[in-house]
Protein backbone atom coordinates (compact mmCIF):
# COMPACT_ATOMS: atom_id res chain seq x y z
CA UNK A 1 0.00 0.00 0.00
CA UNK A 2 2.82 2.35 0.66
CA UNK A 3 3.94 2.29 -3.12
CA UNK A 4 0.76 4.04 -3.99
CA UNK A 5 0.64 7.17 -5.33
CA UNK A 6 -2.89 8.10 -4.37
CA UNK A 7 -4.90 6.90 -1.06
CA UNK A 8 -8.04 6.67 -3.40
CA UNK A 9 -7.10 7.30 -6.96
CA UNK A 10 -10.13 6.35 -8.65
CA UNK A 11 -12.18 9.69 -7.37
CA UNK A 12 -9.14 11.80 -6.74
CA UNK A 13 -8.41 11.39 -10.60
CA UNK A 14 -11.73 11.33 -11.92
CA UNK A 15 -11.97 13.13 -14.71
CA UNK A 16 -13.22 16.94 -14.70
CA UNK A 17 -16.35 16.25 -16.45
CA UNK A 18 -17.59 13.40 -14.12
CA UNK A 19 -16.64 15.31 -11.08
CA UNK A 20 -19.10 17.78 -12.39
CA UNK A 21 -22.11 15.24 -12.84
CA UNK A 22 -21.78 13.64 -9.58
CA UNK A 23 -21.19 16.93 -8.17
CA UNK A 24 -24.72 18.18 -9.72
CA UNK A 25 -26.45 14.82 -8.81
CA UNK A 26 -24.92 15.61 -5.43
CA UNK A 27 -26.28 18.85 -4.81
CA UNK A 28 -29.97 18.52 -5.87
CA UNK A 29 -29.78 15.66 -3.67
CA UNK A 30 -28.99 17.74 -0.36
CA UNK A 31 -31.49 20.84 -1.22
CA UNK A 32 -33.90 18.35 -2.13
CA UNK A 33 -33.49 16.63 1.84
CA UNK A 34 -32.70 20.20 3.67
CA UNK A 35 -35.60 21.23 2.33
CA UNK A 36 -38.09 18.26 2.96
CA UNK A 37 -36.28 17.47 6.19
CA UNK A 38 -35.46 20.94 8.03
CA UNK A 39 -38.20 23.57 8.64
CA UNK A 40 -34.81 25.88 8.42
CA UNK A 41 -34.05 25.20 4.86
CA UNK A 42 -37.57 25.37 4.11
CA UNK A 43 -38.56 28.51 5.55
CA UNK A 44 -35.40 29.96 3.83
CA UNK A 45 -35.88 28.66 0.47
CA UNK A 46 -40.10 29.43 0.56
CA UNK A 47 -38.93 32.82 1.39
CA UNK A 48 -36.35 33.32 -1.53
CA UNK A 49 -38.99 31.52 -3.80
CA UNK A 50 -37.02 28.73 -4.82
CA UNK A 51 -37.95 24.90 -4.75
CA UNK A 52 -35.37 21.92 -5.03
CA UNK A 53 -36.64 21.06 -8.50
CA UNK A 54 -35.39 24.53 -9.75
CA UNK A 55 -31.91 23.03 -9.69
CA UNK A 56 -31.04 21.48 -13.42
CA UNK A 57 -27.49 22.81 -13.43
CA UNK A 58 -24.16 23.27 -11.47
CA UNK A 59 -24.94 27.13 -12.64
CA UNK A 60 -28.27 27.01 -10.81
CA UNK A 61 -27.29 26.92 -7.17
CA UNK A 62 -26.69 30.77 -7.90
CA UNK A 63 -30.65 30.64 -7.39
CA UNK A 64 -30.11 29.53 -3.91
CA UNK A 65 -29.95 32.37 -1.23
CA UNK A 66 -26.53 32.57 0.76
CA UNK A 67 -25.95 31.08 4.20
CA UNK A 68 -24.95 33.92 6.57
CA UNK A 69 -23.35 33.03 10.12
CA UNK A 70 -26.14 35.36 11.41
CA UNK A 71 -28.53 32.85 10.52
CA UNK A 72 -27.05 29.60 11.13
CA UNK A 73 -26.43 31.01 14.55
CA UNK A 74 -30.17 32.08 15.17
CA UNK A 75 -30.93 28.36 14.70
CA UNK A 76 -28.86 27.41 17.54
CA UNK A 77 -28.85 24.45 18.73
CA UNK A 78 -30.40 21.97 16.71
CA UNK A 79 -32.38 23.85 13.93
CA UNK A 80 -29.43 23.12 10.97
CA UNK A 81 -29.17 19.33 12.24
CA UNK A 82 -30.82 17.02 9.23
CA UNK A 83 -30.59 13.79 12.18
CA UNK A 84 -31.89 13.19 15.53
CA UNK A 85 -29.19 12.72 18.32
CA UNK A 86 -27.73 9.29 18.76
CA UNK A 87 -28.96 5.72 17.06
CA UNK A 88 -27.93 4.14 14.08
CA UNK A 89 -28.62 6.99 11.31
CA UNK A 90 -28.70 9.60 13.74
CA UNK A 91 -25.27 12.37 14.72
CA UNK A 92 -22.92 11.13 17.29
CA UNK A 93 -20.81 13.49 17.68
CA UNK A 94 -21.25 17.17 17.75
CA UNK A 95 -18.46 20.10 16.98
CA UNK A 96 -18.91 23.63 17.22
CA UNK A 97 -17.12 26.91 16.17
CA UNK A 98 -15.56 28.50 19.46
CA UNK A 99 -18.28 31.55 19.67
CA UNK A 100 -15.71 34.27 20.23
CA UNK A 101 -18.27 36.55 18.33
CA UNK A 102 -21.34 34.85 19.14
CA UNK A 103 -23.24 31.76 19.62
CA UNK A 104 -21.30 28.88 18.68
CA UNK A 105 -21.94 26.89 15.14
CA UNK A 106 -22.64 23.22 16.15
CA UNK A 107 -22.23 20.63 13.37
CA UNK A 108 -23.57 17.29 13.60
CA UNK A 109 -21.70 14.50 12.33
CA UNK A 110 -23.32 10.20 11.74
CA UNK A 111 -21.29 7.38 11.24
CA UNK A 112 -21.27 8.34 7.69
CA UNK A 113 -20.09 11.61 8.19
CA UNK A 114 -17.02 10.60 10.48
CA UNK A 115 -15.92 7.85 7.94
CA UNK A 116 -15.97 10.64 5.28
CA UNK A 117 -14.14 12.48 7.63
CA UNK A 118 -11.49 10.31 8.02
CA UNK A 119 -11.08 9.68 4.55
CA UNK A 120 -10.77 13.03 3.47
CA UNK A 121 -7.90 13.58 5.95
CA UNK A 122 -6.06 10.25 5.09
CA UNK A 123 -6.27 11.94 1.68
CA UNK A 124 -4.37 14.74 2.35
CA UNK A 125 -2.31 12.97 4.52
CA UNK A 126 -0.70 10.87 1.50
CA UNK A 127 -1.11 13.70 -0.42
CA UNK A 128 1.82 15.43 1.08
CA UNK A 129 3.99 12.55 2.03
CA UNK A 130 2.46 10.47 4.92
CA UNK A 131 2.41 6.25 4.39
CA UNK A 132 1.67 3.80 7.14
CA UNK A 133 4.43 3.22 9.43
CA UNK A 134 4.59 7.42 9.93
CA UNK A 135 4.60 9.49 12.97
CA UNK A 136 2.22 12.07 13.30
CA UNK A 137 2.45 15.47 16.20
CA UNK A 138 -1.32 16.52 15.90
CA UNK A 139 -0.45 19.97 17.55
CA UNK A 140 -4.08 21.23 16.75
CA UNK A 141 -6.79 21.66 19.73
CA UNK A 142 -8.90 18.72 20.46
CA UNK A 143 -11.98 19.00 21.54
CA UNK A 144 -15.15 21.47 19.62
CA UNK A 145 -13.03 22.43 17.63
CA UNK A 146 -12.37 19.96 14.70
CA UNK A 147 -8.71 20.40 14.05
CA UNK A 148 -7.60 18.11 16.29
CA UNK A 149 -9.84 15.28 15.74
CA UNK A 150 -9.80 15.80 11.81
CA UNK A 151 -6.46 14.84 11.12
CA UNK A 152 -6.81 12.02 14.45
CA UNK A 153 -9.19 9.91 12.14
CA UNK A 154 -7.24 10.67 9.00
CA UNK A 155 -4.17 9.17 10.77
CA UNK A 156 -5.92 6.18 11.90
CA UNK A 157 -7.56 4.96 8.69
CA UNK A 158 -4.34 5.34 6.36
CA UNK A 159 -2.55 3.58 9.48
CA UNK A 160 -0.45 6.28 10.85
CA UNK A 161 0.55 6.48 14.35
CA UNK A 162 -0.60 9.70 15.84
CA UNK A 163 0.53 11.63 19.71
CA UNK A 164 -2.58 13.75 20.22
CA UNK A 165 0.09 16.95 21.43
CA UNK A 166 -3.30 19.08 21.59
CA UNK A 167 -2.52 22.97 20.97
CA UNK A 168 -0.67 24.61 23.91
CA UNK A 169 2.09 25.83 22.48
CA UNK A 170 3.41 26.23 26.23
CA UNK A 171 4.81 22.64 26.54
CA UNK A 172 7.41 23.28 23.88
CA UNK A 173 10.13 21.21 25.70
CA UNK A 174 7.95 18.05 25.62
CA UNK A 175 6.61 19.08 22.17
CA UNK A 176 10.72 18.90 21.23
CA UNK A 177 11.01 15.76 23.37
CA UNK A 178 8.08 13.86 21.97
CA UNK A 179 9.88 14.78 17.94
CA UNK A 180 13.35 13.63 18.92
CA UNK A 181 12.37 10.26 21.28
CA UNK A 182 9.35 8.97 18.82
CA UNK A 183 10.84 9.26 15.77
CA UNK A 184 7.82 11.90 14.75
CA UNK A 185 7.83 12.26 10.63
CA UNK A 186 5.73 14.75 10.88
CA UNK A 187 3.52 17.66 12.46
CA UNK A 188 0.28 19.76 12.09
CA UNK A 189 -0.47 23.01 13.87
CA UNK A 190 -1.36 26.53 13.03
CA UNK A 191 1.84 28.43 11.86
CA UNK A 192 1.67 31.06 14.20
CA UNK A 193 2.33 27.90 16.77
CA UNK A 194 4.88 26.61 14.48
CA UNK A 195 7.13 29.82 14.71
CA UNK A 196 6.45 30.17 18.27
CA UNK A 197 7.77 26.39 19.13
CA UNK A 198 10.86 27.34 16.13
CA UNK A 199 12.13 30.10 18.23
CA UNK A 200 12.18 28.59 21.19
CA UNK A 201 14.13 25.54 19.63
CA UNK A 202 16.48 27.82 18.30
CA UNK A 203 16.86 29.65 21.56
CA UNK A 204 17.55 26.06 23.18
CA UNK A 205 19.66 24.67 19.94
CA UNK A 206 17.73 22.09 18.85
CA UNK A 207 18.59 21.05 15.22
CA UNK A 208 15.28 18.84 13.92
CA UNK A 209 18.03 18.01 10.89
CA UNK A 210 19.10 15.48 13.66
CA UNK A 211 15.32 14.45 13.71
CA UNK A 212 12.90 11.78 11.54
CA UNK A 213 11.03 15.09 11.26
CA UNK A 214 10.66 15.81 7.23
CA UNK A 215 6.81 17.38 6.97
CA UNK A 216 4.72 19.54 8.59
CA UNK A 217 0.88 20.68 7.66
CA UNK A 218 0.07 24.53 8.66
CA UNK A 219 -3.53 26.00 8.27
CA UNK A 220 -6.67 27.72 10.49
CA UNK A 221 -5.31 31.00 9.64
CA UNK A 222 -4.02 33.11 6.82
CA UNK A 223 0.07 32.97 6.60
CA UNK A 224 2.08 34.48 3.77
CA UNK A 225 4.89 32.56 1.79
CA UNK A 226 7.87 34.38 4.37
CA UNK A 227 6.30 32.48 7.06
CA UNK A 228 6.68 29.11 4.97
CA UNK A 229 10.42 29.61 4.28
CA UNK A 230 10.75 30.44 8.31
CA UNK A 231 9.16 27.21 9.53
CA UNK A 232 11.17 25.45 7.05
CA UNK A 233 14.19 26.91 8.21
CA UNK A 234 13.14 26.05 12.03
CA UNK A 235 12.21 22.56 11.64
CA UNK A 236 14.02 21.43 8.24
CA UNK A 237 10.58 20.24 6.63
CA UNK A 238 8.67 20.36 3.73
CA UNK A 239 5.85 22.55 4.86
CA UNK A 240 2.12 22.58 3.03
CA UNK A 241 -0.80 24.58 3.25
CA UNK A 242 -4.02 23.26 4.39
CA UNK A 243 -7.79 25.06 4.93
CA UNK A 244 -10.72 23.96 6.70
CA UNK A 245 -13.56 25.66 8.52
CA UNK A 246 -15.49 23.53 12.03
CA UNK A 247 -18.61 24.11 10.08
CA UNK A 248 -17.92 21.87 7.45
CA UNK A 249 -15.93 19.29 9.75
CA UNK A 250 -12.66 20.98 8.34
CA UNK A 251 -9.44 19.77 7.91
CA UNK A 252 -10.45 17.78 5.22
CA UNK A 253 -11.67 19.58 2.96
CA UNK A 254 -8.42 21.50 0.96
CA UNK A 255 -4.82 20.88 0.50
CA UNK A 256 -1.81 21.42 -0.89
CA UNK A 257 -0.48 18.93 -3.02
CA UNK A 258 3.21 18.35 -3.52
CA UNK A 259 3.68 20.70 -5.95
CA UNK A 260 2.54 23.30 -3.42
CA UNK A 261 1.11 25.40 -6.11
CA UNK A 262 -2.97 25.94 -5.05
CA UNK A 263 -4.86 23.52 -2.74
CA UNK A 264 -6.76 20.66 -3.93
CA UNK A 265 -10.62 21.47 -3.10
CA UNK A 266 -12.56 17.83 -2.58
CA UNK A 267 -15.17 18.25 -5.12
CA UNK A 268 -16.76 14.61 -4.55
CA UNK A 269 -17.74 16.54 -1.10
CA UNK A 270 -17.81 19.99 -1.42
CA UNK A 271 -18.91 22.42 -3.95
CA UNK A 272 -16.99 25.67 -3.29
CA UNK A 273 -17.91 29.56 -5.23
CA UNK A 274 -15.83 32.31 -5.67
CA UNK A 275 -18.22 35.39 -5.45
CA UNK A 276 -17.54 39.07 -5.48
CA UNK A 277 -18.15 40.33 -1.36
CA UNK A 278 -19.65 42.89 -2.11
CA UNK A 279 -22.55 41.81 -5.09
CA UNK A 280 -22.56 37.93 -4.07
CA UNK A 281 -21.88 37.30 -8.18
CA UNK A 282 -19.43 34.82 -9.38
CA UNK A 283 -15.90 36.16 -9.91
CA UNK A 284 -14.10 35.17 -12.90
CA UNK A 285 -12.32 31.69 -12.57
CA UNK A 286 -8.66 32.60 -11.15
CA UNK A 287 -9.95 36.00 -9.87
CA UNK A 288 -10.28 36.91 -6.10
CA UNK A 289 -13.08 37.05 -4.31
CA UNK A 290 -14.49 35.33 -1.27
CA UNK A 291 -15.03 31.87 -0.85
CA UNK A 292 -18.87 29.89 -0.47
CA UNK A 293 -18.83 26.64 0.44
CA UNK A 294 -21.95 23.77 -0.26
CA UNK A 295 -21.24 20.08 1.68
CA UNK A 296 -22.70 17.60 -0.39
CA UNK A 297 -22.31 14.48 1.65
CA UNK A 298 -23.53 15.87 4.84
CA UNK A 299 -25.90 13.86 6.27
CA UNK A 300 -25.53 15.44 10.22
CA UNK A 301 -25.72 19.04 9.17
CA UNK A 302 -26.75 20.46 5.91
CA UNK A 303 -24.16 23.00 5.02
CA UNK A 304 -25.78 25.11 1.47
CA UNK A 305 -24.26 28.14 0.00
CA UNK A 306 -22.78 29.02 3.16
CA UNK A 307 -20.42 32.42 3.18
CA UNK A 308 -17.08 31.91 4.68
CA UNK A 309 -16.09 35.72 4.51
CA UNK A 310 -12.41 33.81 3.19
CA UNK A 311 -10.28 35.64 0.41
CA UNK A 312 -8.62 33.03 -1.97
CA UNK A 313 -9.04 32.68 -5.55
CA UNK A 314 -10.50 29.44 -7.58
CA UNK A 315 -9.57 27.54 -10.35
CA UNK A 316 -9.84 24.30 -12.37
CA UNK A 317 -6.92 22.79 -14.38
CA UNK A 318 -7.56 19.76 -16.48
CA UNK A 319 -5.18 17.61 -14.41
CA UNK A 320 -2.44 18.90 -11.69
CA UNK A 321 0.60 17.74 -12.60
CA UNK A 322 0.45 15.82 -9.32
CA UNK A 323 -2.33 14.08 -11.46
CA UNK A 324 -5.51 14.76 -9.75
CA UNK A 325 -8.11 16.66 -11.13
CA UNK A 326 -10.18 18.17 -8.31
CA UNK A 327 -10.10 22.19 -8.15
CA UNK A 328 -7.90 24.23 -6.31
CA UNK A 329 -8.01 27.48 -4.19
CA UNK A 330 -5.62 29.87 -3.45
CA UNK A 331 -3.82 30.48 0.02
CA UNK A 332 -6.26 32.61 2.22
CA UNK A 333 -5.36 35.86 1.68
CA UNK A 334 -7.56 37.29 4.69
CA UNK A 335 -11.07 37.68 5.59
CA UNK A 336 -13.72 39.91 4.49
CA UNK A 337 -14.14 40.79 8.21
CA UNK A 338 -10.36 40.84 8.91
CA UNK A 339 -9.26 43.98 6.57
CA UNK A 340 -9.11 46.80 8.90
CA UNK A 341 -9.66 50.56 6.87
CA UNK A 342 -6.94 52.59 8.38
CA UNK A 343 -6.85 55.91 6.33
CA UNK A 344 -9.21 54.94 3.66
CA UNK A 345 -7.06 51.85 2.42
CA UNK A 346 -7.44 48.66 3.70
CA UNK A 347 -5.17 46.51 6.01
CA UNK A 348 -4.92 42.99 6.31
CA UNK A 349 -2.96 41.22 9.19
CA UNK A 350 -1.34 39.13 6.43
CA UNK A 351 0.18 41.58 4.44
CA UNK A 352 1.77 43.12 7.69
CA UNK A 353 3.13 39.76 8.96
CA UNK A 354 4.69 39.14 5.65
CA UNK A 355 6.53 42.47 6.28
CA UNK A 356 7.77 42.06 9.39
CA UNK A 357 9.19 38.44 8.76
CA UNK A 358 11.93 39.86 6.85
CA UNK A 359 13.22 41.24 10.23
CA UNK A 360 15.37 38.29 12.12
CA UNK A 361 14.81 40.53 15.42
CA UNK A 362 10.66 40.56 15.03
CA UNK A 363 9.03 37.73 17.72
CA UNK A 364 6.32 35.65 17.58
CA UNK A 365 3.01 37.76 17.74
CA UNK A 366 2.38 41.96 16.23
CA UNK A 367 -0.32 43.88 17.44
CA UNK A 368 -2.70 46.53 14.73
CA UNK A 369 -3.92 49.24 17.26
CA UNK A 370 -6.30 51.36 15.40
CA UNK A 371 -7.52 54.76 17.10
CA UNK A 372 -8.91 58.26 16.13
CA UNK A 373 -7.61 61.68 17.39
CA UNK A 374 -8.66 64.72 15.88
CA UNK A 375 -10.60 63.19 13.54
CA UNK A 376 -7.75 61.84 11.94
CA UNK A 377 -6.88 57.31 11.88
CA UNK A 378 -3.41 56.35 14.03
CA UNK A 379 -1.83 53.31 13.34
CA UNK A 380 0.02 52.18 16.00
CA UNK A 381 2.12 48.91 15.28
CA UNK A 382 3.40 46.94 18.64
CA UNK A 383 6.14 44.17 17.62
CA UNK A 384 7.08 41.57 19.55
CA UNK A 385 11.40 41.13 19.58
CA UNK A 386 13.07 38.24 19.50
CA UNK A 387 15.52 38.79 22.33
CA UNK A 388 14.59 41.07 25.35
CA UNK A 389 17.79 42.46 25.58
CA UNK A 390 17.26 44.12 22.31
CA UNK A 391 14.85 46.61 24.42
CA UNK A 392 17.92 47.81 26.00
CA UNK A 393 19.68 49.10 22.98
CA UNK A 394 17.81 52.75 22.06
CA UNK A 395 19.52 53.65 19.24
CA UNK A 396 19.17 49.92 17.68
CA UNK A 397 15.12 49.95 18.56
CA UNK A 398 14.76 53.27 16.96
CA UNK A 399 16.46 52.01 13.80
CA UNK A 400 14.54 49.39 13.60
CA UNK A 401 11.13 50.67 13.97
CA UNK A 402 11.87 53.03 11.75
CA UNK A 403 12.59 50.19 8.91
CA UNK A 404 9.66 48.04 9.87
CA UNK A 405 7.56 50.79 9.23
CA UNK A 406 8.53 51.15 6.04
CA UNK A 407 8.56 47.72 5.38
CA UNK A 408 5.11 47.65 6.72
CA UNK A 409 3.97 50.36 4.66
CA UNK A 410 5.44 49.46 1.47
CA UNK A 411 2.89 46.11 1.60
CA UNK A 412 -0.38 48.37 2.77
CA UNK A 413 0.28 51.93 1.60
CA UNK A 414 -0.06 52.84 5.21
CA UNK A 415 2.77 54.05 7.51
CA UNK A 416 2.19 52.85 11.42
CA UNK A 417 4.10 53.82 14.40
CA UNK A 418 5.95 51.00 15.77
CA UNK A 419 6.43 50.32 19.52
CA UNK A 420 8.94 46.92 19.97
CA UNK A 421 7.06 45.44 23.05
CA UNK A 422 9.44 42.49 25.13
CA UNK A 423 8.27 38.89 24.00
CA UNK A 424 5.31 36.99 24.50
CA UNK A 425 3.40 40.38 26.26
CA UNK A 426 0.75 41.01 23.61
CA UNK A 427 -2.86 38.64 23.50
CA UNK A 428 -2.27 35.48 21.65
CA UNK A 429 -5.05 33.90 19.70
CA UNK A 430 -7.01 30.67 20.73
CA UNK A 431 -9.18 28.29 19.00
CA UNK A 432 -11.26 29.93 16.45
CA UNK A 433 -9.98 33.25 16.61
CA UNK A 434 -7.34 32.89 14.76
CA UNK A 435 -9.19 33.44 12.16
CA UNK A 436 -10.54 36.65 12.86
CA UNK A 437 -9.38 40.12 13.20
CA UNK A 438 -9.92 39.90 17.08
CA UNK A 439 -6.69 38.47 17.08
CA UNK A 440 -4.43 40.81 15.82
CA UNK A 441 -6.55 43.96 15.40
CA UNK A 442 -7.28 46.25 18.21
CA UNK A 443 -10.05 49.19 16.77
CA UNK A 444 -10.22 51.37 19.29
CA UNK A 445 -12.13 54.02 16.77
CA UNK A 446 -15.23 52.03 18.31
CA UNK A 447 -14.95 53.26 21.19
CA UNK A 448 -15.23 56.99 20.03
CA UNK A 449 -18.33 56.16 17.75
CA UNK A 450 -21.00 58.56 18.36
CA UNK A 451 -18.84 60.93 20.26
Amino acid sequence: MSDQKYFNEEIETLPRERLRALQLERLQAVVTRAYRQNPFYRQLYDEAGVKPEDIKSLEDIQKLPFLEKKSVRAAYPYGMAMVPPGGEQGALEVHATSGTTGKSVPVFATRRDLQNWAELNARELWMVGLRPGDILLNCYGYGLPTGGFGFHYGALKMGVMVIPMGSDARQYERIFEFITDFGVTAMCMTPSVGLYLGRKARELGIDFSRTRLRIGLFGAEPWPWETRLKLEEYFHITAYDEFGMTEFLGPGMTCECQERNGMHAWADTFLVECIDPETGEWVEEGQEGELVWTWLTGEGTAMIRYRSRDLSRLWWEERCPCGRTHPKIGAIKGRTDDAVSIRGLLVFPSQVEAALLRFPETGTNFRIVVDRHDGLDTFLLKVEVKERQLLEQSERCQELARAMAEAVKSVTGNTPKVELVPPDSLPRATGGESKTASARVEDRRKLHAGT
